[in-house]
Formats: C-alpha cells, structure tokens, sequence
C-alpha cells in the first residue's frame, strides 16, 4: 500500500508540472509536426526519462540538497542563461522555417529524437528544484514515507506521470495543427518568446527575498 501510495503522489507531481503548455510540451508538439508521430513519441520517452533520474535525484539526496542549499542557488542562476541561448536558438529557428515556407523547401529534423529529448529536459534547470521542494513537504508532512521503496515508486510515478502527459501532447499534435494553424506555423516563436518569459521571471524570483 504504501508503494502504490509513493507512485500515485509522483505521477500526480509529475502530471501537475507538465500539465499546461511549457517549453518541453511545446517542443515535443514540434518534433512530432516535423519528424512524426513516432518520433513524437521518442522525443518524449526522452523527456521522460531525464524528467524521472532528475526527480529521483531529488527525492533521494533531498537531505543532502537541503543542507547544500548553494547547488539549488546555483542551478536557479544557470537556467536564466540557458533560457535565453534556447530563447535565442529557437527564434533563429523561426526565422528560418520562416524563409523554407517561403522557399517551399521544408528541413528535415535532425538528431535522435529520444537524445534530443533527453538533453533539453536535462537543460531545464527548475525540475530538480521543483521535486526537492516538492519531495521535502511530503516526507515532512507524512505525505511520503522515507524509505528507500517509496522514493523509488516516488521516481517511477513521475516518470510514469510526465510521460503520459509528454506523450499525449505529442499525440495530439495533429489536433493542435489543424486547429491552431497560425500556432503551429510560429510555434518556434512561441518556444522562443516562452523561454525570454520564463527567464525574466527567474531573474525576477533571483531578486526577490528568499528567492520566492
């Protein structure tokens, strides 16, 4: 019972922080228009997989982390520089799929998709920070037992949870494009413009007291 209490609470953590349109949903949206379903797919295997080792990273070394509250600060930090490169990286992608449409000439995608997954979750900075905040008022709460079998039915639940939710997006990707046409043609801008929001908003959270 409480293993299955452990997965359920991780795949509900998961599914509650990756639910709505970010970055990696948006962009698993994007690898399943141009490269297809199944590559869709991969893509979010990959996000998945790095999604459920940062997870378990921070449930696992939760104490750690809390008596090393520098590694959290430092990450915050780096994430404002890795949004902007990726605000920049896929806003010259815009302009460029931009110039093919009207060149009429369409790139093909490149890269694995499943690596390809794997090393942009890996980019995003605020996972671990999210499931160590997360983690640490569960297992103070009672919420989460502190055995090492719940925080492994913790992990797997939030891989379970992100890949249901990666996995539906990149799904409904047709969907999106026959009913959002203007989106998917500028999805790239969209990506673009999320990731300068998501940096000023780190920026904004660096400055205020406590970080919050």
């Amino acid at each position: 019972m409480e293993f299955f209490t452990a997965l359920l609470i991780g795949l509900a953590a998961a599914a509650g922080g990756t639910l709505f349109p970010g970055m990696l949903n948006m962009t698993a949206v994007s690898t399943s228009l141009k490269a297809g379903i199944k590559a869709g797919y991969l893509f979010a295997g990959g996000l998945a997989a790095t999604f459920m080792l940062q997870a378990g990273v921070s449930i696992f070394f939760a104490k750690y982390l809390s008596q090393n509250p520098g590694i959290i600060e430092g990450m915050k930090q780096w994430a404002i520089v890795i949004f902007l490169g990726l605000a920049v990286f896929f806003l010259v992608q815009g302009f460029r799929a931009r110039a093919a449409r009207k060149a009429e000439v369409e790139k093909p995608y490149k890269g694995g998709p499943f690596i390809n997954g794997m090393i942009l979750a890996a980019m995003n900075f605020l996972t671990v920070p999210y499931f160590f905040a997360l983690g640490g008022w569960l297992i103070a709460d009672g919420y989460l037992a502190v055995t090492a079998g719940s925080k492994a039915a913790f992990t797997l639940g939030a891989g379970s949870g992100s890949l249901i939710i990666f996995g539906s997006y990149a799904r409904m990707s047709d969907w999106i494009s026959r009913n959002a046409a203007y989106f998917t043609r500028n999805i790239n801008f969209f990506l673009g413009g999320l990731f300068v929001l998501l940096a000023c908003l780190q920026g904004m959270r660096m400055m205020m007291p406590n970080g919050y």
